[in-house]
């Protein structure tokens, strides 16, 4: 995802990309970022860390500095600190947070703008809304999300996933109502939100949130087939993120 965004930073003309990452041991640390991207220098170079990139002087001036992360989990409280120390705000993308990484981003939203989403995707978010009313609208539907992913997906269920059926369970008045998988022989609770992963192929992403009533099955499904809209949905966090306050910020925020 990290190419895909700086690609799509490069290329649009409401941003400057001036800064971006990879691991210690790859051979590109030290090389120009434009190069590497096959798009002609820029004059900024690829560091190791996230504070070398952010400490590189700027040679202009700039609305505000953002970091879009799609890194791994476990990289939280680094990059807070980074975040912190020199203003940036800071786009969360990285799924399977750890709770470590969940209080880093908690303390970083103290001092800078943060915004957290498992999915980029405006019309995933959009699937999430709707999915949301129409649990509403639909008393006492048993809701169901099924979400479909590449084979090379650790994290299970996605991000995206859980975030509808999250959005369900708010929007009903509910807690924790969520059941992971299902096996055995107990019948379906009642109120309970069912989440499965399915795995395979080179499946870019795909979730159907089914709503069932007696007589009657709506379902509300997002495919992606380009993992493009990805990176556009991080720059459009980006852009919103740029003028806004500190704080710990969501993409409804941005859609609002």
């Amino acid at each position: 995802m990290g190419r895909l965004v700086a690609l799509a930073a490069r290329e649009d003309e409401r941003c400057a990309l001036i800064g971006a990452t990879l691991r210690r041991d790859r051979p590109e640390i030290g090389a120009d970022i434009g190069s590497a991207l096959e798009r002609g220098p820029n004059g900024r170079t690829i560091k190791a860390t996230l504070g070398e990139a952010l400490a590189e002087p700027l040679p202009f001036q700039t609305r505000g500095t953002v970091v879009v992360d799609f890194t791994t989990p476990g990289n939280g409280r680094a990059h807070a600190d980074a975040c912190r120390a020199h203003g940036a705000a800071w786009v969360v993308g990285t799924t399977g947070l750890t709770p470590d990484d969940a209080l880093a981003i908690e303390d970083a939203a103290k001092s800078v703008p943060v915004l957290v989403s498992a999915n980029m995707s405006v019309g995933a978010h959009l699937v999430a809304q709707l999915a949301a009313r129409a649990a509403v609208a639909l008393e006492g539907a048993d809701v169901e999300v099924v979400e479909l992913h590449h084979k090379k997906k650790k994290d299970a269920p996605s991000g995206t996933a859980l975030l509808m059926a999250r959005a369900v369970a708010e929007a009903r008045g509910q807690g924790e109502v969520l059941r992971t998988g299902r096996s055995g022989e107990a019948p379906r609770t009642p109120g309970e939100i069912g989440v499965a992963a399915v795995r395979g192929g080179d499946v870019v992403g795909e979730h159907t949130v089914y709503l069932f009533v007696d007589g009657e099955r709506v379902e509300l499904t997002h495919r992606v087939s380009d993992r493009g809209i990805f990176a556009r949905g991080a720059l459009r966090a980006a852009r919103f993120l740029a003028g806004a306050r500190p704080g710990l910020y969501r993409m409804k925020d941005v859609l609002a």
